[in-house]
């Protein structure tokens, strides 16, 4: 979240949140190291691939990646990206981050940019991939939700809606595997 938004209720992250996970991987060994959310629309995702990577290669593999489309109106203003169309951004740089962790990527057909397949992202994750965790819905469906990301994160809620997040998420979760 690059704004403080007093009216929000929260102030988010203060600092950079790769600058902290970069500190935080010199000052750990064991813990797994994570962002609740980046909210992909903000940012270009080459610069996300290649920062979520040095951090991943820095701390061994530890690395989570929360990823969501954004809630915080102000911020889209600030930034020059339209908010309605948010969901959409938000799948196109998460495809982008995917497509940028594999090797000499080609990624066409993307408003934020194409790679030709010349030229690569260094580094590459750890592992095969780095697991990006999906924040909220993100204005997507719990079907593009359960088939693209490696989990969900969703707010906290009474515990009727919590169980009807729970259920509706191990719902999704065979569609998969058919």
């Amino acid at each position: 979240m690059p704004l403080h938004v007093p009216s929000f209720g929260d102030a988010g992250q203060t600092y950079d949140p790769f600058t902290y996970l970069g500190y935080l991987s010199g000052q750990t060994k064991n813990i797994a190291l994570g962002i609740a959310s980046i909210a992909l629309p903000l940012h270009h995702p080459l610069h996300i691939a290649k920062s979520a990577a040095t951090v991943d290669q820095l701390s061994n593999g530890r690395l989570i990646l929360g990823v969501a489309s954004g809630d915080r109106y102000e911020e889209y203003p600030a930034t020059n990206t339209e908010y309605d169309k948010r969901g959409i951004l938000f799948r196109e740089a998460f495809d982008y981050i995917r497509q940028a962790q594999l090797e000499f990527p080609i990624i066409e057909n993307n408003r934020w940019g194409q790679v030709d397949g010349k030229s690569d992202v260094l580094p590459k994750p750890y592992g095969s991939k780095i697991p990006l965790l999906i924040t909220g819905h993100s204005q997507q469906n719990i079907s593009w939700i359960s088939e693209h990301g490696d989990g969900w994160m969703y707010y906290p809620r009474n515990l009727y809606m919590q169980e009807y997040n729970i259920k509706e998420w191990r719902q999704s979760i065979p569609k998969l595997r058919e």
